[in-house]
């Protein structure tokens, strides 16, 4: 698929968007300028299971970068939302709140959580990492999540 990075593991196909940045933490910011979309990557999103109940934070919250931005409810886990960048929240997926299960199906689009302006952008951008650097980080998470799983 264009603009993604893939990785396959048995029957599943792991993407990275590679117009996105992201966190450690499974969470991605597509920046432009001083707005960012902000979202839950797709190795999350399928290794934590379907989403059931989606938990935000209001449009004109101040959140920092690694901040609780939320949580989400899925039928493995509750997982807490970080916030990828520093900003003000101007928009919460409005689409989310009736059908949060489009985390699931489309992460990278209809799926995205917030968009935010953004306080420091060059900042936010240079402590997250590069669509190559978080594709490497997810082929050994494949890896490693497989191993629990299949032994």
């Amino acid at each position: 698929m264009e603009g993604f990075l893939e990785t396959t593991y048995d029957k599943f196909i792991f993407r990275a968007k590679t117009d996105c940045l992201y966190t450690k933490d499974e969470f991605w910011a597509a920046i432009q300028g001083r707005m960012a979309t902000v979202g839950l990557t797709d190795f999350q999103q399928k290794s934590k299971g379907d989403v059931t109940i989606l938990t935000t934070v209001a449009p004109g919250t101040e959140l920092k970068q690694g901040q609780a931005m939320g949580d989400m409810e899925t039928i493995k886990a509750t997982i807490d939302l970080i916030s990828p960048v520093t900003g003000k929240v101007v928009e919460v997926n409005p689409a989310l709140q009736d059908r949060p299960f489009l985390i699931n199906d489309d992460p990278y689009g209809k799926g995205w959580l917030y968009r935010m302006e953004l306080t420091d952008p060059e900042g936010d951008a240079g402590a997250l990492l590069s669509a190559n650097a978080y594709f490497e980080a997810l082929k050994a998470k494949v890896v490693q999540e497989a191993k629990k799983l299949y032994g």
